[in-house]
């Protein structure tokens, strides 16, 4: 019975971007430009590098920056060294002040923070990344749990693979990501076997989306399959060794 439910998938429905062609339109190519939009209560990490080894010290307490410490592998870290997006939409950077960030692309917000540094520093050399960039990737994957991303942008392909992919149950064709907006919840029901995805608005993803895989209706019949086969194994067993001893 096991051997028969499990031939009742179709391959074909496993298999992401079945349909992909190399020729894709228009509309898909401009997604990939998508950058993340600050936000209040963000947390930034910003890297000023000059010739000058005391102001750099100012910046940052790791020489080697964003990934070569410990700092930075903490949440704890991430608030105290980072810099925190204020209710007034800004944050407070030594020797250049305050700098207006949210309602800004980390691009532009690189810009401007390059514009500010320019007035006090000489050839000053910025990096700006997100570091409260998380995700939760949930259900048929074979590591569910939360993950940060420190680049820019992240698609929901990206993050169903730092779950170690999905499992045999996963119904890829109706993955649904969980926004937060500004006003409510909105719900995007996704199918990846499927090319139009990479134009959708939830194919790139927000911090503090939540991903989940939807299981296939059979796995609960194939689960319960499973249980039966072992029940019916388990008492020809014991069957058995009541015959042998008082048989």
């Amino acid at each position: 019975m096991t051997v028969l439910l499990s031939s009742c998938v179709s391959k074909r429905n496993s298999y992401f971007l079945r349909d992909f062609k190399a020729e894709i339109d228009a509309n898909m190519v401009q997604q990939a430009d998508k950058d993340y939009v600050v936000k209040t209560n963000d947390n930034l990490y910003v890297s000023v590098k000059t010739i000058n080894p005391e102001v750099n010290a100012m910046f940052s307490q790791s020489e080697g920056g964003l990934g070569s410490g410990n700092m930075y592998n903490s949440q704890a870290g991430q608030h105290i060294y980072g810099y925190q997006v204020d209710n007034q939409g800004e944050i407070i950077l030594p020797v250049i002040g305050a700098v207006h960030v949210a309602g800004r692309t980390l691009k532009e917000t690189k810009e401007q923070i390059q514009l500010r540094a320019d007035e006090y520093l000489k050839d000053a050399d910025i990096q700006v990344r997100l570091l409260n960039f998380k995700v939760s990737v949930l259900g048929e994957v074979r590591s569910p749990g939360v993950y940060y991303n420190y680049n820019n942008t992240l698609t929901v392909l990206e993050a169903i693979g730092m779950a170690q992919g999905t499992t045999d149950y996963a119904k890829i064709k109706d993955v649904l990501v969980v926004r937060q907006g500004e006003d409510a919840v909105q719900p995007f029901l996704l199918d990846l076997t499927e090319k139009k995805i990479l134009a959708s608005e939830a194919f790139y993803l927000q911090s503090n989306d939540v991903v989940f895989v939807r299981p296939q209706k059979l796995k609960n019949v194939r689960l319960n399959a499973s249980y039966y086969t072992i029940g019916a194994s388990t008492l020809t067993t014991i069957m058995l060794i009541i015959n042998f001893l008082w048989g």
